[in-house]
């Protein structure tokens, strides 16, 4: 990968889209591409935290693994999508979960040295920054919420919906969904048993939700949105 593909993925994330190009490229000119297999580890937590990183293609799994030995998944991050930023900040430089791929993935990582100079030269980066970093706890904070107070049906429909959003741009009418990654990881993700998941997108079909093939088809998102209580604003999976 070039430094001008860099610079152009860089560009596109959420987390860059207020930055200066002079700040881009300097972050560019530092960074490299990496690849990894599903399955395979990006990092583990308790890793000294030398970089974060922007998803090129694939999914990668932010996670921890509880006492009694169950995974307990954080965050699914895809395409477009940056992680582990807020780890470059900590006072120990460490990743405080693990990252695993679920499916093939490239990511950019970018270093930390190049960042934290940037951020240190620049206090309108870094309050862009800061107010990126902000913005996605709140929205995992609202995440954990949503786990804890919706039916498995909810939980389900509102992922759906969520992605709609993301891989389509489609807030209203049909949509056709591709489920992005293995329904086992989805279900630990909503903190549901596998075969709940099937038995969720059942209950859905009053709101518009059948199977077709391996496809999931939403044909009523209003009715689907309502009944599962996603705002409009509720940012994407």
């Amino acid at each position: 990968m070039t430094a001008t593909n860099i610079f152009d993925a860089i560009e596109k994330t959420t987390l860059f889209q207020n930055v200066d190009t002079s700040v881009i490229e300097a972050l560019a000119s530092r960074s490299h591409k990496k690849s990894f297999s599903k399955g395979k580890q990006l990092f583990a937590m308790g890793d000294k935290a030398e970089g974060f990183f922007i998803i090129i293609k694939g999914w990668v799994k932010l996670y921890r693994v509880s006492k009694n030995g169950e995974e307990v998944i954080i965050h699914v991050f895809g395409p477009g999508e940056s992680f582990a930023e807020a780890a470059v900040f900590r006072d120990s430089r460490s990743y405080p979960v693990d990252a695993q791929a679920v499916e093939d993935v490239e990511v950019i990582e970018i270093p930390r040295g190049v960042f934290i100079q940037k951020i240190e030269e620049d206090s309108r980066f870094a309050l862009c920054m800061l107010g990126t970093i902000a913005a996605r706890q709140h929205y995992l904070v609202q995440q954990l919420e949503q786990v804890t107070t919706r039916t498995a049906p909810q939980r389900v429909g509102a992922f759906l919906l969520r992605f709609c959003r993301k891989e389509n741009g489609k807030t209203t009418g049909t949509c056709t969904v591709n489920l992005p990654y293995d329904k086992a990881v989805i279900s630990v993700r909503l903190n549901i048993k596998p075969e709940t998941f099937s038995r969720a997108i059942s209950k859905l079909k009053p709101y518009g939700v059948h199977v077709e093939d391996k496809k999931i088809i939403v044909t009523d998102m209003e009715a689907l949105r309502d009944f599962c209580d996603v705002p409009l604003i509720e940012k994407p999976c």
